[in-house]
């Protein structure tokens, strides 16, 4: 299994808004979800298969936690 740990950033991001726009998403919400997803912080740190995932955007941060497998 290949180490992930670490802090990952996004380099870019294409046709967010469009895909918001065929989900229905109305236009405001398309803009600030547009604002937050652009520049998200992800931290991973991995102990063989046990990952800990954590995103930060300016609107939320999300945790996850998980075995590969199960």
């Amino acid at each position: 299994m290949p180490n992930f740990a670490g802090t990952w950033k996004m380099r870019s991001s294409e046709n967010f808004d469009e895909l918001l726009k065929a989900l229905g998403v109305n236009a405001m919400l398309r803009k600030v979800a547009v604002a937050a997803a652009s520049k998200p912080h992800v931290e991973i740190r991995q102990d063989g298969d046990q990952f800990y995932i954590k995103t930060s955007t300016t609107v939320r941060t999300t945790e996850i936690n998980f075995k590969v497998g199960e």
